[in-house]
């Protein structure tokens, strides 16, 4: 699949997940964001169903309302107007608690619960024998047809 998508590891301020999320929040705007992209757009992190999107994992990490950062995504007119919102609106978080929090997503030990799911939601990927061990930012970059790093 070839989407105007940036990868999830890219980062903006030293967030990952946000121009990605940048970009899905006005693709989705002008009716170009595929459906199976909408559900867990500014979907917030949920313990007691077991979800936890990286949208989610964004909002919790940085303290900010879903519809809030929407519509500030989609009044501002660059990335760099939407990193100043974030900056004023968001909790503070230092470079190091920034990349903790990126290692944290790329590094979570894998489980066989995971490795199920994984092998159910990306059947083209569901041969590799490292699939448990592939972090979210490296499936949707096979997913999307991006050589990992």
């Amino acid at each position: 699949m070839t989407l105007p998508l940036r990868s999830p590891r890219e980062s903006l301020g030293g967030f990952v997940i946000l121009p990605r999320l940048i970009d899905k929040v006005r693709l989705r705007a002008k009716g170009l964001l595929p459906e199976e992209y909408h559900q867990n757009l500014l979907r917030p992190v949920d313990p007691q169903s077991g979800l936890y999107p990286l949208d989610g994992r964004f909002l919790a990490f940085t303290g900010l309302d879903p519809a809030a950062l929407e519509a500030a995504i989609l009044r501002l007119p660059d990335d760099q107007a939407v990193l100043s919102w974030v900056l004023e609106r968001s909790i503070h978080r230092t470079i190091q608690e920034k990349n903790a929090w990126q290692e944290s997503l790329e590094t979570a030990p894998p489980d066989e619960k995971r490795t199920a799911h994984r092998r159910r939601t990306y059947p083209s990927l569901a041969h590799r024998p490292d699939i448990g061990a592939l972090s979210p930012f490296d499936l949707i970059d096979l997913d999307e047809g991006r050589t990992l790093p």
